[in-house]
């Protein structure tokens, strides 16, 4: 007579013996709150993960390089010059500024709002449709810029010819990103 030894927990299978393994309950556990125990651990050694990653990368950048002193820039009593202090803040601005304009750039060469702009006024921020409401490079109508520019963040300006050129572009980005191509069908783009 044969035996199926699959079938008695003395010789359970491989599957069988992980199955329940993971489904019995820890000693002093009520029903079933192990399940919220395992993606904590995880999240620890994740986090234990990303924290080893980046101490290497800390001490790779140099971020711990100690501060040596400028020739010229410290005065005799280790104190900083107020001259390096205005040359590093002018830095500082010259560099905020730098990035801000390069987004500005980036915003402004995105392909569809580049197509709309041609089509709709031919680049001019001024534009003015003479047959309605609608101005600048996008032909915002009044009251869509009204209620679209200051969800975008550019509140302030009654018409969209009277926004800076960024202004514009960056309203009508966001209203691609949140509406897509729909408030210019006609346009080709």
């Amino acid at each position: 007579m044969h035996t199926d030894h699959g079938a008695t927990p003395d010789h359970d299978t491989v599957a069988q013996h992980r199955s329940r393994r993971a489904t019995a309950p820890r000693p002093g556990d009520t029903s079933s709150p192990e399940a919220p125990a395992a993606p904590r651990s995880r999240r620890r050694r994740r986090l234990g993960l990303l924290a080893g990653a980046l101490v290497p990368l800390f001490l790779i950048t140099g971020c711990n390089v100690p501060v040596s002193q400028g020739e010229g820039f410290v005065s005799g009593n280790g104190r900083i010059e107020d001259a390096e202090v205005t040359l590093q803040r002018q830095r500082i601005i010259n560099d905020f500024v730098a990035a801000i304009n390069a987004q500005r750039r980036a915003v402004q060469a995105h392909p569809f709002l580049s197509c709309v702009r041609a089509h709709e006024s031919a680049g001019n921020y001024t534009a003015q449709n003479p047959s309605s409401s609608a101005s600048g490079a996008y032909q915002f109508l009044d009251s869509t810029w009204q209620r679209v520019s200051p969800k975008a963040g550019y509140a302030g300006y009654a018409r969209a010819a009277h926004a800076p050129w960024w202004a514009q572009d960056a309203v009508a980005l966001w209203m691609y990103n949140n509406g897509g191509r729909s408030a210019w069908n006609g346009t080709g783009c």
